[in-house]
Parts: structure tokens; sequence; C-alpha cells
């Protein structure tokens, strides 16, 4: 768990992993500099608790990127799961992902799905609805599957160490690799609440179908994130001799796409290597028919 200033919502989170109905877990925290109280309710924790174990060290300043990898590096199990400092967790949550994950071979990242949580109350509407399995379908999601849903086993988090200096995020990184390197495979199952505030660091979402459809159809937005971009990149760059010839290929498709002045060429690269996002047919396509190509 990665906290700044979440003095908030942070005693509903650690209440809902002491819930837990699997028991054998251990929580490492690292605090990047908080000014509230949230060094002191994480010591009322790890008091409590002993499976809470809070790093005390000097490093601060690093965003909740920096401050995820900085536990990862830290951190040493068979499974490793990311957990924000404001969401709740359902009971079962650590129970259901360990069964999903626990018998499967390979470099393997899984994920569930959440439900928004706003002032209160529960929003029965899904956070996740794009479903990326393969490079052709994530490679333009300008995202990875939300950290917080994830549970990654060891062989996936060794193989990507050590990490690329340039990232967009934590979570995209891990589903990146698990998508081009390794496995990744969803449950479909609603087993946290996922908290919007204005404090969100990333993951904000529009609730409602019609907020959604303005925000698909709104001047300006581009196709690309340049963020995303970038940290795609880097690691096809870092990782270049582990990829098999077909992913190089996909991988350099994209940047032709991201380096394209035309739109017609932009619209034949998205049909000739069928990229789409997720399981969303011709959302992409549509995309680039309407939208700047990178910003």
């Amino acid at each position: 768990m990665a906290t700044f200033n979440g003095e908030a919502y942070l005693k509903a989170q650690l209440d809902s992993l002491i819930g837990q109905t699997y028991k054998s877990w251990q929580l490492i925290v690292h605090d990047d500099g908080s000014t509230d109280h949230t060094l002191a309710i994480l010591s009322e924790y790890q008091t409590l608790d002993s499976r809470i174990v809070v790093m005390a060290d000097a490093v601060s300043g690093l965003g909740a990127t920096g401050n995820f990898l900085h536990l990862i590096n830290r951190a040493h199990g068979a499974l490793y799961m990311f957990c924000d400092q404001d969401d709740i967790w359902l009971e079962n949550k650590v129970a259901v992902m360990v069964e999903a994950i626990k018998d499967r071979e390979g470099p393997m990242l899984v994920y569930a799905n959440a439900y928004f949580y706003k002032d209160g109350s529960v929003v029965k509407q899904k956070a996740t609805l794009i479903h990326p399995s393969t490079l052709r379908n994530f490679l333009f999601f300008n995202s990875g599957i939300q950290g917080c849903s994830i549970i990654m086993n060891a062989q996936l988090v060794d193989l990507l160490r050590p990490f690329p200096s340039v990232l967009a995020m934590h979570d995209h990184l891990f589903t990146l690799g698990a998508i081009s390197l390794g496995k990744i495979f969803y449950v479909d199952e609603i087993l946290m609440w996922y908290r919007q505030h204005k404090g969100n660091v990333s993951g904000h979402q529009k609730l409602g179908i019609y907020a959604r459809i303005a925000s698909f159809f709104k001047r300006g937005k581009p196709v690309m994130s340049q963020y995303h971009y970038k940290a795609n990149r880097a690691f096809y760059e870092r990782y270049f001799e582990k990829l098999e010839p077909r992913s190089r290929s996909i991988f350099r498709a994209y940047f032709q796409y991201g380096q394209s002045n035309s739109r017609l060429k932009r619209a034949f690269i998205i049909l000739k290597y069928g990229f789409s996002l997720g399981n969303k047919k011709g959302v992409l396509f549509l995309k680039t028919l309407i939208r700047k190509p990178m910003g």
C-alpha cells in the first residue's frame, strides 16, 4: 500500500483488509511524506495487527507510481497485490484472487472488477469495461488494468526486474508485461468498492452512460496518450530480446501510427494489424476518424 495524506479514508480500507476471509497475508506500507494523520493511523493499525508493516525510511516525494515500485522492490513473496489507501475490499477479495491464480503456470496477472463508491454509496457500475488480452487490443488502451484489482505472481514481477526508467503508471507496466511476456486472466466478479473523490491520483471516471459518451466525443481528446506512448516505447526497448518477433512487429506498427501525420494511413494501420480496444470492436477505428492522434 502506497499512502499519502489518506487520513479521510484509510481506516475503512485497513478495516476491510483485516476482515478478509483469507488470513495469510502481509501488508507492507510506505508513506510518501504525508502531512496529515496518515502516519498516526498506520502506527495504530501496525500495533493492532502484526501483519501490517510500515516501512520506515527517509524516502518521500516519489509519487504514486514511484511509491508502489519502491514497495515492490523491497517486498518478497509468491504473490503480489497493489492496495490503494482509499478503497474498500469485500471480505472475499484476497481469497478469490489467490484461488484464481495459484495453479496457473508462467508469468501471470489475474484481475477482477469493482463497483464505484461515491459519497458513502455504492454505484452499481463496473469500473472495468474494456478487457484487453493481447498486444493488439491493449497498446491503445492508454492505461493499465486497475492496479488495485490485480494479483500477480513472482514470476511476472521477477521477469520485469529491473523496471524501465520511463513509466506511465505501475499498473500499466505490469499489465503490459503480462500481455506481452506472460498471460492475463479475468475473474468476472465484483470484489471491491472503488472510491471516487476529488483526490483520486488516477482512475477517476465518469459515472453514467451519457457522461461516458460525452467524454468519448469531447473535442481535443487524443487517440494516444503521450505518457503511455513513451512508456510503451521504453518497454519495447527494455524487453526487446524477450519479445517474440510477432510482438515486435505489432509494437512497430503502433509506433508508426503515432508518428504518422496521415489520418488515412493511421486508419489503414488499425485495419491491417487488427488493433482494437479490448473487446470493443470498432471503437478505436472511430477514435482514429474523429480525434487527433496524440496528446
